[in-house]
């Protein structure tokens, strides 16, 4: 009887923790409107671009130099 008792009381206080009153119950702020996102603008030079020929193959770029570069600057010449 005092097993069932416990399990009971364990459960009971274990769904308890899942309710929202007392002191958990406030206002929060809202971590996604603390910034604005900038609007999407498609460049202004974009017409002055090459088009993309068709079945060339893509530029290979170095994405570990470029994230070093951004991270602590391009090295100066």
């Amino acid at each position: 009887m005092k097993i069932k008792f416990l399990v009971a009381a364990i459960a009971l206080a274990g769904l308890s923790a899942c309710g929202s009153t007392g002191v958990f119950d406030r206002e929060r702020p809202d971590e996604f409107a603390v910034t604005k996102a900038a609007p999407l603008v498609v460049p202004a030079d974009m017409n002055a671009l090459p088009p993309p020929q068709t079945g060339a193959a893509a530029p290979v770029k170095d994405s570990k130099q470029d994230m070093l570069d951004a991270m602590f600057g391009a090295p100066k010449n």
